[in-house]
């Protein structure tokens, strides 16, 4: 059955005032002012860099660079870069830039040192301005494995430089050990960390910290994804071979991220390497392939993956029946090195779910009904890296699309919802490598969302709602190391949001970390945070197919919410790390659907609710060794506020443990084994049923007597039996041809525990009958990764 929530025209909305619209009109128009103001006195600023900033002839010289990996040519951050005899140093930074400035005019000698890389020195000689270095992988040989520290390398790295909590760094080799459902998926992988909840095994949405599961800001290159999932929530939209690293942040994240209320997942491709080569992978779900080199100009790359399924053509073969389902994506990234040692990249990916399934087929009488769910993402954006006068500048631009079509056809009901987001942004760093790293930006977001109900079989629309929120935006965010022993961040974030909500939003934000030792550190961040977009869920539900995404306007609340977090950090060894954090969120104008919706009143579709969250997170982590991986527990606890009651939340799991385990198996393999715990889920109580009859379009009548349940008053007022799941995958490498091979063995929910996903109640029998529909039961799969 599809249902819609009788939201009507817009142009029913109450109509303001001439006079007040005037009013309106004269400060967005400030606004707009406020921001371009902004923006023009970034590039004044750099303009003024650029004038006084010049060295003094013949006397000094300024220096930049880059600095990549031998194997991969991946940029790699956190580099120190030394010049002998000078007291000066710079580190590289998420692009493998670093700039030194005021150096002598001489032959210089550079050294090149961090953790998880041999150590290199460069002789640069008089009249060189500009370098690019390669570092060899430094790897550690154990029991047959080949370890490599580059996650452990950017841990500890922002641990010694940067005053930022809550943020976990997790590299391609974390993702394609972690065991997961039949192939290695980021998103999987980051549901089984501190502070994360996965509510059950049929999707890879998450929430982080007691937020919302629309609450999450997801990039890809910096460019947002709206719906990062396939097959309703199954898999990820991320091609784990084509991942170079990934940033998470479950709270307290500085100036520069905006849009969301809880969390953000910063996923980065990878550069091709200038070696041509071709790695791809067969499994039970899918087949996929990528496709790697140099291109015919500059030392410039490209990175093409692609992936299908193909259990619908398996199936048509060897069968008369059809599946009616696949999906398929492809990203690509092109990267080009410029004469200034800058990058200019390219990055573009589209995906496509298509399910159509004719449900009930045609007859004399009867015309055929078939389900049609379309839905998928499209993105393209440009983003420029190089050094001004030394100091380093990046602009993007970008364009990324969310279409969905759900309908019965032909012409019985159809709802469609496009989402639509441009983006230009621009930052520049004014001091690095001193006691202020002072980055400035700004820009400007165009969102575009239009949500469609209707019905041509019956010449009815039940509603075309248009949003179009426009967000000037302008941050500020200072890394300030007054001493040694002690880092500061404070940040400012403006955002006037227009289309409708015409409000101005200011984030203060901060962050804070004491070096009490060597090797621990007090930690701690403070932020308020603003989502001017919402999607349209049940957010008492268990699962959401797909999500419809609609904007901020007048009737539509921008969402708020404030984010404490205290903590500290220990490391006991350069490959062993803790990470302890408390944490505390509240949050405004969350959006919930109405179900008391007058179909004569505009503008009480949904209703607003507040919330409140806070928790423990514990994450011990081995980075090497014979055996690597994590043990992370979660304590959380969520409340909501709706206009009528106080109730938890779906996604209310007070305690979450998982202890991820990776070292050598049996007969020569890489074994891998996850186990998870997590206590009770709240669920809505099913009290009753009632009988009524559904006017059937198809067969111009009344269907039989149908039975529609009953919910209990109180939402969520009962929980389910706790949750519990071992899997074990296992890895081997062999020769193939010229190439590696990698087949791989996983076993998903080992021991078969029946973890409850929902209960199905049945009042025609008495007593009523509840009956148990369950996650993912015990699950054998197999496939080969490969790479030539």
């Amino acid at each position: 059955m599809i249902s819609f929530s009788g939201i009507r025209d817009r142009n029913q909305a109450p109509r303001l005032s001439t006079e007040m619209q005037k009013r309106l009109e004269t400060v967005m128009d400030l606004l707009h002012g406020v921001a371009i103001l902004t923006l023009a006195s970034t590039a004044l600023l750099v303009a003024i860099i650029a004038v006084v900033g010049q060295p003094l002839a013949g006397q000094t010289r300024d220096l930049v660079g880059t600095v990549r990996a031998t194997d991969d040519d991946a940029a790699i951050e956190g580099v120190s870069v030394q010049v002998v005899g000078f007291s000066g140093r710079a580190v590289t930074d998420s692009n493998g830039f670093f700039a030194l400035a005021r150096l002598s005019e001489g032959e210089l000698s550079l050294v090149f040192e961090r953790l998880g890389f041999a150590t290199d020195t460069l002789l640069v000689p008089i009249g060189t301005d500009s370098v690019e270095v390669f570092l060899e992988t430094s790897a550690v040989e154990l029991a047959e494995i080949v370890v490599q520290t580059s996650a452990a390398a950017r841990a500890r790295q922002r641990f010694e430089q940067s005053a930022q909590a809550s943020a976990i760094t997790v590299d391609a080799r974390d993702i394609l050990r972690t065991p997961t459902f039949l192939e290695a998926d980021v998103i999987r992988m980051i549901q089984l960390l501190p502070g994360t909840v996965a509510i059950n095994d049929y999707t890879v949405g998450y929430n982080a910290r007691g937020g919302e599961a629309d609450q999450n800001l997801i990039q890809l290159d910096g460019i947002t994804i709206f719906n990062p999932s396939h097959l309703g929530g199954l898999f990820s939209t991320f091609d784990a071979q084509a991942i170079g690293d990934t940033e998470y942040l479950t709270g307290g994240f500085p100036a520069h991220y905006s849009g969301r209320l809880s969390s953000v997942l910063d996923v980065r491709t990878r550069p091709g390497s200038r070696e041509f080569g071709v790695m791809g992978q067969i499994s039970l779900l899918s087949s996929k392939v990528l496709v790697e080199g140099s291109l015919p100009f500059g030392n410039s790359t490209f990175l093409v993956a692609g992936r299908r399924t193909y259990a619908d053509q398996i199936i048509k073969w060897f069968t008369s029946s059809e599946l009616p389902y696949y999906f398929g994506d492809a990203v690509a990234k092109l990267t080009f090195q410029l004469p200034t040692g800058g990058t200019l990249a390219a990055t573009g990916y589209i995906g496509r779910d298509v399910l159509d399934w004719e449900f009930e087929q045609s007859d004399p009488t009867v015309e055929s009904v078939s389900l049609r769910v379309n839905w998928g993402n499209r993105l393209l954006g440009l983003t420029y890296n190089d050094w001004i006068f030394g100091k380093p500048l990046e602009l993007s631009a970008s364009v990324t699309e969310f279409s969905t079509t759900v309908g019965l056809f032909p012409d019985f009901a159809r709802v469609d919802n496009d989402a639509r987001l441009l983006t230009v942004k621009g930052a520049v760093s004014l001091s690095p490598g001193r006691s202020h790293d002072v980055r400035v930006g700004g820009g400007i977001e165009e969102y575009r969302f239009r949500y469609d109900a209707g019905s041509a079989a019956l010449s009815t629309s039940f509603l075309d709602l248009k949003y179009r929120p426009r967000i000037l935006s302008a941050f500020i965010d200072d890394q300030w190391r007054p001493q040694r022993w002690l880092m500061i961040r404070p940040g400012l974030r403006m955002e006037a949001v227009g289309g409708g909500a015409d409000v101005v939003t200011f984030s203060p934000r901060v962050a804070l970390k004491a070096l009490v030792a060597e090797n621990f550190a007090l930690t701690g961040s403070a932020g308020r945070y603003f989502q001017p977009i919402h999607s349209l869920r049940d957010h008492n539900s268990p699962w959401s197919f797909v999500d419809f995404w609609i904007g901020a306007d007048s009737l539509t609340p921008v969402g708020r919410s404030d984010h404490l977090v205290l903590g500290f950090e220990q490391w006991f060894s350069p490959d062993l790390s803790l990470t302890v954090e408390g944490y505390r969120k509240t949050f405004n104008d969350i959006l919930n659907t109405n179900v008391a919706d007058d179909l004569a009143v505009r503008g009480d579709e949904f209703v607003t609710m507040t919330g409140d969250a806070y928790g423990l997170d514990v994450l011990l982590r081995k980075y090497a060794g014979d055996w690597t991986g994590w043990i992370s527990y979660s304590f959380g606890k969520s409340m909501r506020q709706d206009p009528t009651q106080e109730f938890p939340p779906a996604h209310d799991r007070r305690h979450f443990l998982n202890i991820v385990v990776n070292g050598s198996g049996p007969l020569g393999s890489e074994m891998s084994l996850r186990w998870g715990f997590g206590s009770p889920l709240p669920y809505t109580q099913i009290v009753g049923q009632w009988e009524h009859r559904t006017y059937r379009v198809a067969a111009n009548g009344f269907r039989d007597l149908e039975l529609e349940p009953i919910a209990d008053l109180q939402l969520n007022g009962r929980r389910y039996p706790h949750y519990s799941r071992l899997d074990v995958s296992f890895r081997w490498e062999m020769g193939l041809w010229g190439g590696v091979a990698h087949p791989f063995l996983q076993f998903v929910n080992l021991y078969n525990r029946d973890n409850v996903f929902l209960y199905n109640f049945d009042f025609t029998e008495t007593p009523g009958v509840r009956r148990t529909v369950p996650q993912l039961p015990f699950l054998p799969s197999f496939g080969m990764e490969f790479e030539f």
